[in-house]
């Protein structure tokens, strides 16, 4: 028992009829309710019909709220809406449940005076709830410092005609109007008065599934959201972690028979407003997840498709696949509206930003270069598989999402990489110097998808005629033989079923499923060594890296107005050559991710292995070599062909982020492509924390390299290599020192930082002083201006100015 469960009077039956009803308003604009059960737990939520279109907000249509735990009290002769602590609970006895009630806050958000009551039903005009902002819509637009927005009554309504009830409860719709002074940019770029943003959120008023799914405990290396609570009731004053595998509640229709159809499938219904063909391959990409749940033994239980014509996709009842229009780039998502009593998934929300085709686009485009092209229906076919693929991966994505999955960037390192990675297209260069993307993205899941399937939703054999060690009840490529109604009340049968998880578990990790996610693998400063966002499935960092500066310099090669559609303006050609300049962009961070690196793997304290273990010196020694080598002039440059195709945008247009920065008025600038371009090194290698990981596996193995080797190597290929920059590139000497300036800043930086440890610290003002002395002593300007001014920043001058590190354009999402 725990605050969340329904109030019942002992032995009486359950009340069929909804706790809360929709009511005809005889004056057609109020959203009445009739409440008929009060201090019973529901779900508050709040959903987007029309946002705001701003990829920075994530203000989209479509977009589901935070779930919040509410019940309807009375009190003083009204009716008050009450959030309760979802996150702090106690089980146990009464005594128990009660302490754990009083000692955390609740929350009112709303009241109003009862209308009327009749036998025990209290109606009350409920449109002031309606307008309520429970999506967080002012604070999203705060966060990123869009200006302070507040609810307008007077520009805000309610729409009783949109006002639904059904399988999930009561909908109240309403306009809401916030407003605002100081909008920022992202917000005046979609607004037509950006002092009034104007949405339509739903309220949505959601009964807890009676009876209860039972619960699959969470373990942190299924591959899984954990969703749950601090019990409080558990014997401890700060509370017991309690995790629940996120699910969809998949019932047999036959529960004696060990595999079988559902009662009620799992469909997720494609918006119509997809155009084709990119409709057909989002349909196409969720349906891989079908074989996924058949191998774990259930039959048409998992389906994607085109919503008939009528369907109400702000229904929750509704697995929602959303198209939506955004302002820039931005990603997609995949959420699920959950039972916080069990992790019962009750609606799936995915929604699909329609820029991302626009993305892949033009990365395919300037990779072909099709236009006018004697062979340009064919290059143009290469286009649209590029981009198709890409679409059926994202639908498979995201869907993996809303089914309770998380991300696995380790999965380049499985026989076939996972749908819940993120994806960079294979690419490659046939031995006559084309481009070829003719398997850019796979077809199907790989086995980490079959695993988190079988893990989350298999069903596992009972005591009386399974076996415990989870071989027969499931594998990890999905196929599962025993039933399972869910974890049993026994205590016997749970530990059955968690026998039966471990044996996947076990499985998975003899077949070298590495599972890495999020916090592991975003960011420069992120520590596992096979954890890499946005890159190609092949094994070998250094083999992906060289092949993905082979194609670079073919598609360089081949760069022209052929990159871009006859009737685009030529400006847009400076930002087909960002996304191959700086094409190799992941696989560097691949390689990168091995200097400082360890590995390590999710668990249990009572399982077997632990710890972190760092990456071999050898093999750090060797990636350190490799990207030092990116510093030199011939990878820093841009070719004389693709520079002399370049012109400013045209009168109306403008360079957006997408594109390098310029100090050279309006037209383009090599020194900032050259600058971002060695900022990628700069930016993986110099990292705060990186560093300091480094500075104490060089302590414990000399064979790791130091900081100070780090910085030295990248100072040596910039500063002290006198090697001639190859003949035919353009201002090579230039293009060298640019790159010296780039990687003295970021040093400096470094060292700045307050995040380092002394002894770090130490290393790298050692390197810097070092190399002043010696540039002190050389004879040209360049190394003279950079000996002053590394002298003068380690004396303490305040004078010092090296200004902000360069400016590198958005790689992501591809």
């Amino acid at each position: 028992m725990n605050d969340l469960s329904p109030a019942t009077t002992q032995g009486a039956a359950p009340d069929p009829r909804p706790f809360v009803e929709l009511r005809a308003d005889p004056e057609g604009h109020r959203l009445l309710l009739a409440v008929r059960r009060f201090d019973e737990p529901f779900l508050l939520t709040a959903s987007l019909s029309h946002g705001v279109g701003s990829s920075l907000l994530a203000v989209d249509r479509g977009k589901a709220g935070k779930v919040k735990a509410a019940v309807f009290r009375r009190i003083a002769g009204r009716v008050v809406l009450v959030q309760r602590n979802k996150h702090h609970l106690a089980t146990g006895d009464a005594a128990a449940v009660r302490a754990g009630e009083e000692s955390f806050a609740t929350s009112v958000l709303w009241s109003a005076p009862a209308l009327s009551e009749r036998d025990g039903v209290v109606v009350v005009d409920a449109t002031g709830l309606a307008l309520l902002d429970l999506h967080g819509v002012a604070e999203q637009l705060a966060a990123p410092e869009q200006g302070g927005y507040v609810v307008d009554p007077a520009a805000s309504f309610p729409l009783p005609d949109e006002a639904h009830q059904g399988a999930r409860g009561v909908r109240l719709p309403a306009l809401l109007t916030f407003r605002g002074s100081s909008p920022g940019a992202a917000v005046r770029a979609v607004v037509p008065a950006p002092g009034a943003v104007s949405v339509v959120q739903h309220v949505h008023l959601v009964p807890l599934p009676d009876p209860p799914l039972p619960v699959r405990r969470y373990h942190p290396g299924s591959g899984g959201y954990g969703i749950g609570h601090d019990d409080h009731g558990a014997g401890t004053a700060a509370g017991r972690r309690v995790r629940f595998q996120p699910r969809f509640r998949l019932e047999p229709l036959d529960p004696d028979a060990p595999s079988g159809p559902v009662r009620q499938p799992i469909v997720f219904s494609v918006d119509p407003a997809v155009p084709e063909p990119v409709r057909s391959a989002v349909v196409a990409g969720g349906n891989w997840w079908r074989e996924a749940f058949e191998r774990a033994g259930f039959t048409d239980a998992f389906r994607v498709e085109v919503a008939a014509e009528g369907t109400d996709d702000n229904d929750l009842a509704v697995n929602s696949v959303r198209w939506v229009h955004r302002d820039g780039r931005g990603w997609s998502h995949g959420q699920g509206l959950t039972d916080p009593r069990t992790g019962e998934i009750l609606s799936g929300r995915v929604r699909l930003g329609s820029q991302r085709v626009e993305q892949i686009t033009a990365l395919a485009e300037a990779l072909h270069a099709p236009y006018g092209q004697p062979d340009e229906r064919e290059r143009l076919a290469a286009v649209e598989r590029l981009v198709l693929g890409r679409m059926r991966q994202l639908a498979a994505h995201e869907i993996g999402h809303a089914l309770g999955f998380m991300h696995n960037f380790a999965s380049t390192h499985h026989p076939r990489p996972s749908v819940m990675d993120y994806p960079h297209p294979r690419v490659t260069v046939t031995p006559d110097g084309r481009v070829d993307s003719s398997e850019a993205y796979g077809e199907g899941l790989g086995p980490w998808d079959h695993f988190l399937v079988a893990h989350a939703y298999g069903r596992f054999p009972d005591r009386a005629g399974g076996r415990k060690d989870g071989r027969a009840g499931g594998r990890a490529d999905g196929r599962a033989d025993g039933r399972n109604d869910g974890p049993p009340d026994g205590r016997d049968d749970v530990l059955a079923e968690e026998a039966a998880l471990a044996g996947l578990r076990r499985a998975a990790a003899e077949q070298g499923l590495v599972y890495v996610t999020d916090e592991d693998a975003h960011a420069p400063d992120a520590a596992h060594a096979d954890a890499v966002l946005w890159i190609t499935p092949v094994a070998d960092p250094f083999a992906a890296l060289d092949e993905a500066l082979a194609v670079r310099r073919a598609a360089l090669a081949g760069f022209s107005r052929a990159v871009l559609p006859p009737g685009r303006q030529t400006g847009e050609l400076e930002e087909r050559a960002v996304l191959l300049q700086l094409y190799h962009r992941s696989q560097l961070a691949a390689v990168g991710r091995l200097i400082g690196g360890t590995r390590y793997a999710y668990g249990l304290a009572g399982e077997e292995g632990g710890g972190a273990v760092p990456v071999a010196g050898d093999v750090q020694r060797r990636a350190l070599e490799s990207l030092s080598e990116l510093l030199r002039p011939e990878h820093l440059a841009l070719p004389a062909p693709v520079l002399d195709a370049l012109t400013p945008p045209a009168v109306r247009y403008g360079r957006s982020t997408e594109y390098f920065d310029t100090r050279a008025g309006r037209v383009f600038d090599p020194f900032s492509a050259v600058e971002a371009t060695a900022a990628l090194v700069t930016q993986e290698l110099l990292d705060p924390a990186r560093l300091n990981r480094l500075g104490w596996q060089h302590a414990a193995d000399p064979a790791v390299p130091g900081p100070g080797e780090v910085l030295d190597s990248l100072l040596d290929t910039v500063w002290r290599d006198g090697t001639p920059a190859p003949d035919g590139l353009v201002a090579g000497a230039a293009v060298r020192e640019t790159a010296g300036w780039v990687v003295l800043r970021s040093a400096v930086g470094a060292v700045r930082s307050d995040l380092l440890h002394g002894v770090v610290r130490t290393r790298l003002t050692a390197a810097l002083r070092r190399l002043a002395e010696e540039l002190g002593r050389a004879d040209g300007p360049a190394e003279r201006e950079a000996s002053a001014t590394l002298t003068a920043f380690l004396t303490g001058d305040g004078s010092t100015r090296l200004g902000p590190p360069p400016r590198v354009p958005p790689g992501a999402p591809i």
